[in-house]
């Protein structure tokens, strides 16, 4: 029997999402597919007003990940959105700003997994080791203005199938939960969590959800092999600074490490 599944709905969204957050939204859109949704915010924010706007597709067919990845994207199977967001941050506090997204991202999916997702830094959201979403962040200068793309995958209909050009171990949260969620539902409420991040990253950045993602941390204490252009070495992962960066024991050397500089492994 073919499965159906709750289409995108923009009136639904809408209704469920936070009434004072939704007066800071200058635009929602719904396409029925586009290149990217963050293409689609980096276009939007040179003529926006407000604060934020919003674009979801049904399909992406140039999706992409960190590092240049493909995002593989059907049509119809799961949450491809992106938040234009005209911020009062500047370039040199945008540290951080990704695990922050990861943070309040994984506090929403937890609502339907009875809180098995984890974060391996910086931003991979896993469920039992299995990616099941993504967060990729990208910036612009908006007449000395940050504007900033927050781009969000969530694997939620997906079949074995249509991923099968994944190059990492993933799972869907249909798959998770064993049951068929409804992805409207899930947009308005990661909306709504996103909310602490436009109030609060602006004035005290990622050390605000420091905490919470502490209880979310899948690397603290573990073993791990850190891959960088100087090669790989074994360390311990001791947790993060208020900066985001992860903190790590090399042999008897206490170091930090920042976004971007390495690749990070659990052994």
């Amino acid at each position: 029997m073919k499965l159906t599944f709750p289409v995108l709905d923009l009136d639904s969204i809408e209704n469920d999402i936070d009434k004072d957050l939704r007066k800071s939204i200058e635009h929602i859109s719904i396409s029925k597919s586009t290149s990217s949704t963050n293409e689609d915010a980096k276009s939007y924010l040179s003529k926006q007003s407000s604060p934020l706007s919003v674009h979801i597709s049904d399909q992406q067919v140039g999706g992409k990940g960190r590092n240049g990845k493909k995002w593989i994207s059907p049509k119809g199977r799961n949450i491809y959105i992106s938040i234009g967001w005209k911020s009062s941050l500047t370039f040199s506090m945008l540290e951080g700003l990704s695990l922050a997204v990861g943070t309040v991202l994984v506090t929403t999916l937890n609502r339907y997994t009875g809180n098995q997702i984890k974060i391996k830094w910086p931003n991979d959201i896993l469920f039992q080791r299995r990616k099941i979403s993504g967060v990729l962040i990208e910036n612009l200068n908006l007449n000395g203005r940050v504007g900033v793309v927050i781009g969000i995958g969530i694997n939620v209909h997906m079949t074995e199938e249509e991923g099968m050009e994944i190059d990492q171990s993933w799972i869907s949260l249909d798959e998770a939960t064993t049951e068929i969620n409804n992805r409207n539902k899930i947009i308005a409420h990661l909306l709504t969590d996103l909310t602490q991040l436009f109030e609060n990253f602006p004035k005290k950045g990622f050390e605000y959800f420091k905490a919470d993602f502490e209880k979310v941390d899948l690397l603290k204490g573990k073993e791990c092999n850190v891959i960088s252009q100087d090669g790989d070495r074994v360390v311990k992962a001791l947790g993060v600074n208020d900066n985001g960066e992860l903190l790590i024991k090399e042999n008897e050397e206490y170091l930090s490490l920042r976004y971007g500089e390495v690749s990070i492994r659990e052994l």
